[in-house]
């Protein structure tokens, strides 16, 4: 990433900076307006003292944007200071969850990844986080008035659907995170060798495994580039696999989390093909999905069909790619020794504007396209596949006692996540070369539209939900992540069956589970478990 931070810079500077911009006389008049909506007299919590707000975020990942929106949010706020704190990246950032919450709480930071949070405390339980007060329900804060917003309520920047979206990931009945923005996968494509080579975008899963042979067959010794993010494409085949028995993982009347007003879709539900947006307000039941995991484990004849699907693509991927070096990766492509990426939209910007810096003959059109769907599923699967699209950055508040402190704190998360505020950490974002996930799900945001356009392409038809607490992808201990990328890199390369390596991966599955059911504190006795309380 290093090599790449300059020149990223001034690409974005001369050519991709967001549209809100060029309309600096605006922009200044907006500012002000907020200022006054915001004045320390109107506050709720005692100005005449000073406090300190930690938001501790992953390092290059909306980065600067953060830190400036903490600058400018102090010059309205000098009583309050905010603190960016950033963590070298995801791994160090479980730890740092792990280490904060062993102590006092309230010394911890004040506003986290949820989703890393969650994971590190509760093996990815939200309803165990909210019982166990490590976050706030942020769902009253909704219907409060944003004073960063013209006095708009907070929620009148979202779709419906976003919220929707953002309270069912979070146990359906309280939302730990506000959508900020969403991120998907796809197959980027060099479109200039894809015309050299004769060789037309696939529309089925057949086709990808027919082109990825015939670049192959013509010297192209990695037709995918492709790295970690590539688990994307395995969940995308398990939804097909999955889906048809999604109920079974749902929240359902009885539950001790059953919610009727959050949850009614829940009831009676079958997963219909002609609908592929039917699930989407589905609420699944942690305790549900880890007694399945316990009664199934993860050698099953449908994780066998799902993964024997994947390495059909994936012995096209380079070498030990789920342990490569992202950069590396993406430099293959635009190298043209891959004609194709399996990349995240997240580096969507970074990959214009390398190209953009490219000389001029070595520069190439390129596009995405989403996961063909099978033209002949196999036994067990459907035919249509769902890309993945979801909300990113989840930022959650931590829950704390002092009051005071508490209204600071969403005081300015408010700040962030108005028109202006989101505009700004985008702008500053993409300035000094950080990374965006994806297009912005707060109204008034612009990009240009040139990346726009290239965001627009990971947008798929219905989205499939994430089945790697099923599939056993990742779901291993930090121990034994060695042992699973060894698995995982001899089945790449067709040394074992996807039988040989679930049989393997079996006894490292159910160690990373009987942690998570022990962090969880569920009772998984059919008898007393409350998902049996029907």
């Amino acid at each position: 990433m290093k090599r790449y931070k300059k020149v990223i810079s001034l690409v974005l500077a001369g050519s991709m900076l967001l549209t809100g911009m060029l309309s600096g006389c605006g922009k200044e008049e907006k500012k002000e307006e907020s200022k006054s909506t915001a004045a320390s007299s109107d506050v709720a919590w005692d100005s005449s003292k000073k406090d300190e707000i930690i938001l501790t975020v992953i390092n290059n990942y909306y980065t600067a944007g953060q830190k400036k929106a903490a600058e400018e949010y102090m010059k309205l706020h000098p009583e309050t200071k905010v603190v960016v704190d950033v963590v070298s990246d995801n791994d160090s950032y479980m730890t740092k969850m792990k280490t904060s919450f062993s102590g006092n709480q309230e010394e911890a930071s004040d506003i986290v990844h949820g989703n890393f949070l969650v994971n590190a405390l509760t093996g990815s339980s939200w309803n165990l986080a909210f019982e166990k007060g490590y976050v706030m329900d942020l769902t009253p804060m909704l219907d409060e008035e944003n004073p960063y917003n013209d006095g708009k309520l907070v929620r009148d920047v979202f779709e419906e659907s976003d919220l929707a979206i953002a309270l069912n990931k979070t146990g359906g009945s309280k939302m730990g995170i506000m959508p900020f923005d969403k991120i998907g996968v796809a197959f980027f494509y060099n479109k200039d060798i894809f015309d050299k080579e004769g060789i037309e975008i696939p529309e089925t899963f057949e086709e990808l495994e027919k082109i990825c042979k015939e670049f192959r067959d013509k010297g192209y010794q990695y037709p995918v580039s492709a790295g970690l993010e590539s688990s994307w494409f395995l969940n995308a085949i398990a939804d097909t696999g999955y889906r048809t028995i999604e109920e079974t993982f749902l929240v359902q009347p009885g539950d001790a989390a059953w919610d009727e007003s959050t949850m009614k879709d829940n009831e009676n539900f079958k997963f219909d093909e002609s609908n592929l947006a039917c699930d989407k307000n589905l609420v699944n039941s942690d305790e549900r999905i880890m007694a399945y995991k316990k009664e199934k484990g993860v050698n099953t004849e449908l994780n066998q069909t799902i993964y024997t699907a994947f390495g059909r693509i994936a012995k096209y991927f380079p070498d030990n790619w789920v342990q490569a070096d992202t950069n590396q990766i993406i430099t293959d492509f635009e190298m043209g020794n891959s004609p194709m990426l399996l990349q995240g939209s997240f580096n969507a910007g970074k990959v214009l504007s390398d190209i953009n810096m490219l000389p001029e003959k070595q520069q190439f059109e390129w596009a995405t396209f989403q996961f063909p769907s099978f033209e002949k599923a196999p036994e067990g699967l459907q035919s249509t596949m769902r890309g993945l699209y979801v909300l990113g950055n989840e930022m959650a508040i931590v829950q704390k006692e002092d009051k005071d402190h508490t209204e600071r704190v969403k005081d300015f998360y408010k700040y962030m996540y108005s028109p202006s505020g989101a505009q700004m950490i985008y702008e500053e974002t993409l300035t000094n070369g950080n990374y965006i996930q994806g297009p912005s799900v707060i109204a008034g945001v612009t990009l240009d539209k040139a990346l726009q356009e290239k965001l627009d392409g990971f947008v798929p038809e219905g989205t499939s939900r994430d089945w790697d607490n099923l599939d056993g992808f990742t779901r291993v201990t930090e121990a034994n992540k060695p042992k699973f990328y060894d698995l995982i890199n001899q089945f790449s390369v067709e040394k074992i069956t996807a039988e040989e390596m679930l049989e393997q991966l079996q006894p490292l599955y159910d160690e990373y589970n009987e942690e998570a059911i022990k962090a969880a504190g569920y009772d998984l006795d059919p008898a007393t478990a409350d998902n049996a309380k029907e």
